[in-house]
């Protein structure tokens, strides 16, 4: 039997969708001022309180209406050759991962989301100073390395967020590539969970259910946008998620 087909104790219960709604509305508001940061915010509080086989792709899921709302608004500035690069090592990457997350126990996995996340934070503060000279090769290992995570944790970001900045792409830019490539990724790393078993009444459950949360979120950090400082909102975001991924290694 694989680890994620233990879970037999867990329920759709009033608290644990209470919950569930405030982190992704906070994850909501944070993503959809910048383009990324909403399952490196939600996963690592979420998997709290909830296995990491059911936050993965109940985190993912809810992303797909947020993610269509936010590609509508940036379409403009998406350059879609930069996010092939990344698919170009993500796919087979997330595959690698998503075995990982069906077959390895679920302690183990909380301390590893836990332990990722903070390592995800301490990289977008350290990135590199200089650009790399040859981006498209270099832009496909970011993109390995980012499927790897969302297969085994959903926290996709770190890699290409880290790639862009250092690279010096415009913030719009950025901002709406770091929405497209979320958006495939994500759909593609649904359907390989649903493969593994994990796509399922209790995930779609919870997904449906933190929708309230997320349109608020969203209405919220579209509002939000062009008023808040870029710096102050990084530097908030990533004690969040240093935060998150501390209170993931307790618990596990």
């Amino acid at each position: 039997m694989r680890k994620w087909e233990k879970l037999s104790g867990w329920e759709l219960d009033i608290a644990s969708v209470g919950w569930a709604n405030l982190a992704i509305s906070a994850a909501a508001l944070i993503s959809s001022i910048t383009g990324f940061g909403y399952a490196l915010l939600a996963i690592p509080v979420l998997v709290i309180f909830l296995a990491p086989q059911v936050v993965v792709p109940m985190v993912l899921m809810s992303w797909m209406p947020l993610s269509l709302l936010l590609a509508r608004e940036a379409y403009g500035d998406i350059a879609w050759s930069k996010i092939g690069q990344w698919l170009l090592g993500a796919v087979p990457g997330m595959v690698l991962g998503a075995y990982g997350l069906a077959h390895i126990d679920e302690g183990l996995m909380r301390g590893t989301i836990g332990a990722l996340t903070i390592a995800a934070a301490l990289s977008v503060w350290m990135r590199p100073a200089r650009p790399f000279v040859r981006e498209r090769l270099l832009a496909a290992v970011a993109g390995l390395v980012s499927g790897i995570m969302a297969g085994v944790s959903g926290v996709s970001g770190p890699p290409v967020v880290l790639f862009g900045l250092n690279q010096g792409w415009d913030y719009r830019v950025l901002r709406g590539c770091l929405i497209a490539y979320f958006t495939v990724l994500h759909a593609l790393t649904i359907a390989v969970l649903g493969n593994f078993g994990m796509v399922n009444g209790l995930t779609l459950g919870m997904a449906v259910g933190v929708l309230p949360g997320m349109f608020i979120g969203y209405l919220i950090g579209i509002r939000l946008k062009e008023r808040i400082d870029g710096e102050h909102l990084r530097t908030l975001t990533l004690v969040v998620v240093s935060l998150a991924g501390f209170a993931a290694i307790i618990r596990h």
